[in-house]
């Protein structure tokens, strides 16, 4: 699901909390050592994103937050932010060139440099969180 969430109205919210989970509480936060990534480098992306990132001709940016059941993908373009929400059951990561991350179709490439390398044990958190996740999602059936 792709929003445009610079004006996060209370629907947005609810629908958002229902896909990915609500916000990890400041206790919960720190427990995780942080639920954020730096600032990634995207290098391409799918023709979903096309109208979104191409407006100007600035570098692209993109930062991860983690939420209890998936991640919402922040793109800030100009005076607007979009967010990408993907719960963990449709999310797939691929490490090689780049970077990728991988939903229901669509990507977004994350170019390799010194900040994506600083991001890596935040890589290995959504990992963790994916399979703690679906983990919980098989003992609950």
């Amino acid at each position: 699901m792709l929003i445009d969430s610079t004006v996060l109205t209370k629907e947005k919210k609810i629908e958002i909390d229902k896909k990915v989970g609500p916000n990890f509480s400041i206790w919960d936060s720190l427990k995780l050592n942080g639920i954020g990534s730096t600032k990634l480098n995207i290098s391409s992306y799918s023709e979903r994103f096309q109208s979104i990132l191409e407006q100007n001709n600035d570098t692209n940016y993109c930062n991860i937050e983690l939420r209890p059941k998936g991640i919402v993908i922040h793109l800030n373009k100009r005076a607007t932010r979009y967010s990408w929400v993907i719960p963990y059951y449709q999310l797939a990561l691929f490490h090689s060139d780049d970077f990728s991350i991988h939903s229901n179709g669509e990507f977004l490439r994350i170019h390799k440099d010194a900040s994506s390398k600083k991001s890596r044990p935040f890589i290995n958190k959504i990992l963790t969180q994916k399979a703690k996740s679906l983990d919980e999602a098989r003992n609950i059936r």
